[in-house]
């Protein structure tokens, strides 16, 4: 007469009929593909393992391998990528044995480990949207997306007050650049007297004499309204 045992099971010690089960312990019979002991493992066991998966992923026994050796070394992020990739390689198939592993190996994942593996399981998820972390075999850790690259708007030019921005120049010394500033702003607004009373006063203090003719001649070319002070500091030179 052949027995058979059940492979894996799951359970939380609830005995009462009347409640809900929620499993939280991820239990193995005697079966032989289960019957080692993580310190007489060689250092490289779980590499091996995650080599024949990547092998041979349709061998659902090494998935389970896999699970079972981190669930036991307490592996949390290898385990967590294990659970993903027998998900991805099931592929909407093999619900009850997905949800066994999800549930039975839950108190060793985190509990957004746990949100991310439950929310596949109850919804109609695309098992390509599903992201693993370093340790996966068939996600590279990423969420995929259609648009590849995000288009960010932003102004053509820098937005500043060139008068503030005139001060903090002179403030450092830095009387050329505050000139320079000036006289593009006023090129561009004319109308702002205290644009022109400032620029008046550094050719004033530094006896720039050149740079005041050549920006008086700009502004007569561009026929716009002149502040009275030009003329002003014109008939003084």
């Amino acid at each position: 007469m052949t027995l058979y045992r059940q492979l894996v099971a799951c359970s939380n010690e609830q005995n009462n009929a009347n409640e809900p089960t929620e499993f939280n312990v991820f239990l193995l019979s005697d079966s032989d593909a289960f019957s080692f002991t993580d310190s007489k493992l060689p250092d490289n066991f779980l590499k091996n393992l995650v080599f024949l998966v990547a092998k041979k992923p349709k061998r659902l026994i090494t998935h389970i391998q896999r699970i079972h050796h981190c669930y036991q070394a307490n592996l949390q992020e290898p385990l967590f990528a294990a659970l993903v990739d027998l998900l991805v390689v099931l592929n909407g198939r093999g619900k009850a044995i997905s949800r066994r592993m999800i549930i039975g190996t839950k108190s060793k994942l985190s509990g957004e480990q746990y949100k991310k593996l439950q929310t596949f399981m109850t919804e109609d998820f695309d098992v390509a949207l599903l992201s693993g972390n370093q340790y996966s075999v068939f996600t590279k850790g990423l969420v995929g997306t259609g648009n590849l690259v995000q288009q960010i708007e932003t102004p053509d030019k820098q937005t500043y007050d060139p008068l503030v921005l005139a001060h903090d120049y002179i403030e450092y010394s830095q009387l050329d650049e505050a000139k320079d500033v000036l006289e593009k702003a006023i090129v561009n607004q004319p109308q702002r007297l205290e644009l022109h009373q400032c620029l008046l006063e550094l050719y004033k203090s530094t006896l720039d004499t050149s740079g005041f003719t050549t920006m008086f001649n700009i502004l007569a070319g561009l026929d716009v309204a002149m502040p009275n002070d030009w003329s002003t500091l014109r008939g003084c030179k």
